[in-house]
């Protein structure tokens, strides 16, 4: 009877040890996965933050190709979202920004140059970040 009641007790340990090693590895398996999601959301948010600081570098040299463009010219003429001047054409076609026929930027929404006093001019170069507009804005003067 002894030995009985010893194997009982025996084999009710061996139960609730097997049982306490299940539930850590579910614990730690849930832990794995929050850790893992958790990581790949912070990865994702990452994407996202490189993707708009892209846009906004590319926007901006854009906008400075032009107005640098600008600053060696005397006079220029804007119409339609096209900019003539002596030497170049800048225009907006579609989405895409061009330079002489050549892709300046793409995802473009506003490209607006405007005469301003004294020999000066503003460049507006927008696109859409997000679902928000988002413009670049330079001021130069013609030479």
């Amino acid at each position: 009877m002894r030995q009985a009641k010893v194997s009982v007790v025996s084999s009710t340990a061996k139960a609730f040890v097997l049982m306490e090693l299940v539930f850590g590895i579910v614990i730690l398996s849930l832990v794995s996965i929050a850790l893992v999601q958790v990581t790949l959301s912070l990865h994702r948010h990452s994407i996202v933050k490189t993707s708009v600081s892209l846009a906004q570098i590319s926007l901006s040299n854009a906008a400075d190709v032009v107005r640098n463009h600008l600053e060696m010219e005397s006079s220029f003429v804007f119409i339609d979202s096209t900019l003539q001047s002596a030497s170049h054409t800048i225009s907006l076609q579609g989405d895409a920004l061009l330079l002489d026929g050549v892709l300046l930027a793409q995802d473009i929404t506003r490209f607006d140059v405007k005469t301003l006093p004294n020999s000066a001019f503003s460049i507006d170069v927008c696109t859409n970040l997000g679902g928000e507009a988002f413009c670049i804005n330079r001021v130069g003067w013609l030479r």
